[in-house]
């Protein structure tokens, strides 16, 4: 796989430029065959000093199977198992673990991995194979302790290359993944010799053919002891050597590969040929990363550089996907692994609680996180149009702010690149368990520790258990006669199949609400006849969106700006929650924008007729959509609003006997915001089940704590999302009160906090009361239980439940 990336931005620019014009003036020069190995490595040495060091890595000298080198480890306990080797480059003749302790700091710090970087003997004092030799001895020692990765830049990267091969051709237990930074994998020079690309900083074809030399021959390649003609005779037939130049062998049966270089680099050829002779010798896992303006080893200017740091996060998640795939993490019934706090979901509110236990010091904690991403519903919803409802200003962490944002509602790719990004700034990368689903929670009174189990047989101890999964994880698949019997593609909008393709033929969308409104009009765009199936009308209202501008962006860097313009949406978003209440200026204005959109952008008073809400506006989630009635306005689009019958093997019959046939069946039908956690057995004090408990529907203390299940807390839990604003309003503060709740357990030395049941009765009779006499009580909708009850939605403004949640009320609470 071949993916390119062009890096952006101003300061990215501007660091490129001063990085760049640096190493041509300070560094490019030295790298030439006029100065000696020794004056170079001093130089390199000295240049080295200047490097921004990572914080939060430990370094300490250490050897391993007599290889000196130096030991890099993040700050905190150990999160899984496992060791990366790293080779520094430098031609073979130049470098060390001190010219490279910026990147091998900062991907330990990135993967959570002990890095040992290998001093491994050089030429041409010592020529081949002395440095593979080191590499093979220290890698044997380090894969006997557990899996290894190993990474190499420039020669590095070709002696990490000729180490799979050696450990292969050997036997031995493979790498669990390998990494290498612009690979010098082919010390043959071709005749002619490249010329080199204009952006070029550091190398020289010159230098490169003497440090080859020197690599094979020592130092009697330059001392005269031997004729020319015989050296060069000689080194055409020992560069062939596969444990020489790599690409000239079998590069059959390797683990995966991650290859990452930059198109301004003499070597850039050489990645690519490199990544093209790894596929076609059969390697299943190849990757080739491709930075586009970028020099040789540009991942070394990590803290200047931006396009460093994502390559070296890239790298990071790739290579803890090669050591969790060879070595699960996690313990066995027999031996628990013990965590302080296990995250369950790896969307918004896990992400926030993570980020919360880190700015306290606390990194004894992990994130449990069923798909292969992080994101959330926003690695769930990835259907074409899928976009926020709430401005994007509102859709990112106080703490966190994205100056980024591309439009004014954001879409669901940029949201999960924004939440990626955020992990990666945090270093919740280790913290991470992806593809892990939990399948079983038991709190243990004797303990105090809730016993978790996933489904792959792992088990984790923890003193705190944090449910973020919230109420959109569950997909809904309607409940329709036959649905089963659909022969053709069937596609859930909450696990979408980009492999489907729908242009030029016939699909059929189920359900008209917030999704089916952002799916439909990219579908109609396609679909050579779009059928959409209506159960209910839906109040559409215009969403003010537009493109954000580099002087959006750039005003959004100074934080004033971007304070001013999140309370402005704040503020705008509170002001709109007024309209669900009848007789306010809100509502009045609401109704009127909603009238006015369909009389616009419906001109056929009969389809106008069907699109009316019979019900009061915000009893069922308001739509802001510019494109979904327009699309719906098409002449190949049809919406259906006889009720569906039954499903058939090619299509759907409706209840006045038409059989509409289709190739592609789409459900737009949301989630199941009433059974939570219905997935996951969880048993509380005395083995109450979660689900016994909420046999009557959901309900908890600030939609945080649930009475008889100490230690335990949810994030947005029961009655606490909102028809009006962004969740991370009320995410926010709800951490805070997690992390008092449990600061407030470590300072008394207590095993466990407990709501009172009669706390969590109160709360709850207080919002069901709000509740029966609202807007919300007036229909059916995703909020309520087919009983009435309302379990979703809160029902007063913003700022109430945040004064309610953020401080816990100690008199609600037992601590044990």
């Amino acid at each position: 796989m071949l993916a390119e990336y062009t890096p952006d931005g101003w300061r990215e620019r501007v660091v490129a430029f001063i990085l760049r014009w640096t190493l041509r003036l300070l560094l490019k020069p030295v790298f030439s065959p006029r100065f000696s190995v020794a004056f170079q490595r001093r130089w390199l040495e000295a240049l080295s000093r200047i490097a921004i060091q990572q914080r939060g890595v430990r370094r300490e000298a250490g050897e391993v199977a007599g290889v000196r080198g130096e030991w890099f480890r993040r700050d905190g306990p150990a999160l899984r198992a496992g060791t990366l080797l790293y080779l520094h480059g430098g031609a073979y003749c130049v470098g060390s673990t001190a010219t490279h302790r910026a990147l091998t700091a900062r991907i330990a710090w990135a993967t959570g991995l002990p890095v040992f970087s290998a001093d491994y003997r050089l030429a041409p004092e010592h020529p081949f194979p002395a440095g593979l030799e080191d590499a093979l001895a220290a890698y044997r020692v380090l894969r006997a302790q557990g899996p290894v990765v190993v990474a190499g830049d420039s020669a590095g990267g070709g002696l990490t290359l000729a180490l799979a091969l050696a450990l292969r051709d050997a036997g031995d237990p493979p790498p669990a993944g390998l990494w290498l930074l612009s690979p010098w994998a082919d010390l043959v020079v071709p005749d002619p010799p490249p010329p080199e690309p204009p952006g070029e900083a550091m190398l020289s074809v010159a230098w490169a053919q003497v440090c080859a030399r020197l690599y094979l021959f020592g130092a009697s390649a330059l001392s005269g002891e031997r004729p020319q003609p015989e050296i060069e005779a000689e080194f055409a037939v020992r560069v062939l050597d596969p444990l020489v130049s790599p690409m000239r062998g079998d590069l059959g049966r390797l683990p995966p590969v991650l290859v990452q270089c930059g198109t301004d680099e003499l070597l850039h050829p050489m990645a690519l040929a490199l990544h093209d002779a790894l596929l076609q010798a059969g390697n299943p896992s190849v990757r080739c990363e491709v930075t586009r303006h970028r020099w040789h080893v540009f991942q070394m200017h990590v803290h200047a550089l931006p396009s460093a740091d994502q390559a070296v996060d890239r790298a990071a998640r790739f290579l803890l996907e090669q050591i969790d795939a060879q070595h699960p993490p996690g313990g066995s019934a027999e031996e628990p692994e013990d965590r302080e706090v296990v995250i369950l979901g790896a969307g918004m509110s896990g992400l926030c609680m993570a980020a919360g236990l880190l700015r306290e010091g606390r990194r004894d904690f992990v994130i449990l996180e069923k798909q292969p991403g992080l994101g959330g519903t926003w690695w769930d919803n990835r259907y074409p149009g899928a976009h926020v409802d709430v401005p994007a200003p509102v859709y990112s962490f106080s703490f966190a702010p994205n100056p980024r944002w591309s439009r004014r509602f954001a879409s669901a790719p940029e949201i999960q690149r924004y939440m990626q990004t955020l992990a990666e700034r945090l270093g919740l990368l280790p913290h991470l368990r992806l593809r892990t689903r939990l399948v079983r929670a038991q709190f243990d009174a004797d303990s105090g520790r809730w016993i978790l189990e996933t489904e792959a047989g792992q088990t984790l101890r923890a003193r705190f258990f944090v449910c973020s999964t919230g109420p959109l994880n569950q997909p809904r698949w309607p409940e329709i006669e036959g649905l089963e019997r659909y022969a053709d593609e069937r596609l859930h909008s909450a696990r979408w199949d980009d492999s489907v393709a729908v242009a030029g033929r016939r699909v059929g969308v189920i359900g008209t609400g917030s999704t089916a409104s952002q799916l439909i009009p990219p579908m109609a765009a396609q679909a050579a006849r779009l059928h959409v199936f209506q159960r209910t009308a839906n109040w559409v209202l215009p969403r003010l969106d537009r493109r954000y501008g580099a002087l959006d962006r750039v005003l959004a860097q100074f934080p004033p700006y971007a304070r001013a313009v999140r309370a402005f949406w704040i503020a705008v978003l509170e002001w709109g929650r007024k309209g669900f209440d009848e007789g306010t200026l809100a509502r009045r204005g609401m109704l009127r924008a909603a009238q006015a959109l369909r009389e616009r952008q419906i001109a056929d008073p009969t389809l106008r007729e069907r699109l009316t809400p019979p019900y009061p506006l915000g009893c069922k989630r308001i739509i802001y959509s510019n494109e979904y009635y327009p699309a719906l306005a098409q002449p190949h689009v049809e919406l259906v609003t006889e009720p569906i019958v039954r499903i058939t093997e090619r299509g759907i019959v409706t209840a006045d006997g038409q059989e509409r046939a289709l190739d592609v069946l789409i459900c737009a039908t949301g989630f199941d915001t009433v059974h939570l956690l219905s997935s996951v057995e969880v048993r509380g004090r005395e083995g109450l089940r979660l689900s016994d408990a909420w046999a009557k529907g959901p309900e908890a203390y600030l939609g945080v704590s649930v009475a008889g299940f100490p230690n335990f807390f949810l994030l947005l839990g029961p009655n606490t999302a909102t028809g009006h604003t962004s969740t991370l309003l009320y995410i926010e503060p709800e951490v805070e009160h997690v992390l008092a709740c449990m600061s407030a357990v470590r300072a008394g030395e207590h095993r466990a906090i407990e709501v009172r049941a009669e706390a969590q009765r109160r709360w709850n009779e207080r919002l069901q009361s709000r509740l029966s006499g609202s807007v919300w009580s007036l229909c059916r909708s995703w909020y309520r239980m087919e009983n009435g009850r309302i379990v979703a939605l809160f029902p007063g403004f913003t700022a109430e439940y945040v004064r309610a949640v953020r401080r816990p009320n100690w008199a609600d609470y037992t601590l044990a």
